[in-house]
């Protein structure tokens, strides 16, 4: 055999491990720390909320503002900022779909081109309003008072946050946010995939945590409530 097609085995092997370990952490709740997340130890950007994790902090020593970005230019925004050493956090959602018996987490922002930036003083902030991609900050209007003698008018500033309330606001996201799959509604009836209920109908009752459906599964005509995973039930 020839070195490049022992090659070509080898990374076909390496792929197929990788995706396994892909599978097994997924199975088991644990997660690669994202790019941006507080686990890192070099990281900038505050995590994104997922389920089943704690909130990330948001720093009370930063001034943290709204920025809105280009269209179709939201990762390349957030790239730009985080080089500009701005933190960032987007409130992200997300929902599970299944895909030939597998699960697939997808996550989205939660607030079309919106992310909340944190920076150190008002030069930081002009670097970052600057940052490509980035359109513009939120603002608000106020009187004018920069000089004296001016015909009285209103600028727009930008809007601060209070970073306590943010850090409410992240908390409750991260705690509150139900992931649900796409697909599967309480009241839908499915089939039971896999263990000693394959092949059998059934009702879904709840959407629980941890991907884990409540179904009421009908054994001799007696709907019967049991706990399944996501995967182990197939949508008729």
């Amino acid at each position: 055999m020839s070195s490049r097609a022992k090659g070509k085995r080898q990374r076909e092997r390496e792929r197929r491990q990788r995706r396994e370990l892909r599978r097994i952490e997924l199975r088991e709740g644990i997660g690669r720390a994202a790019p941006g997340q507080p686990a890192m130890a070099n990281a900038r950007s505050a995590a994104d909320p997922i389920c089943g994790v704690a909130s990330p902090t948001i720093d009370p020593t930063l001034l943290w503002y709204i920025a809105r970005t280009k269209p179709r230019m939201g990762e390349r925004a957030l790239q730009a900022l985080q080089a500009a050493d701005v933190v960032t956090y987007q409130p992200r959602t997300s929902e599970v779909v299944v895909r030939r018996g597998r699960r697939v987490v997808r996550r989205k922002p939660m607030l079309l081109r919106t992310v909340f930036i944190g920076v150190a003083d008002a030069n930081h902030l002009d670097e970052a309003k600057a940052a490509h991609g980035v359109a513009e900050l939120v603002c608000y209007p106020v009187a004018d008072a920069s000089t004296e003698g001016n015909i009285g008018g209103m600028v727009l500033k930008p809007a601060r946050l209070d970073a306590d309330v943010l850090q409410r606001f992240v908390g409750r996201i991260a705690q509150g946010e139900i992931v649900e799959p796409v697909g599967i509604k309480v009241g839908q009836s499915v089939i039971v995939r896999e263990g000693p209920f394959a092949s059998f109908p059934a009702v879904v009752n709840a959407i629980l945590a941890n991907d884990r459906l409540g179904v009421a599964v009908s054994l001799f005509g007696r709907p019967s409530p049991v706990e399944l995973g996501i995967a182990e039930v197939q949508p008729l």
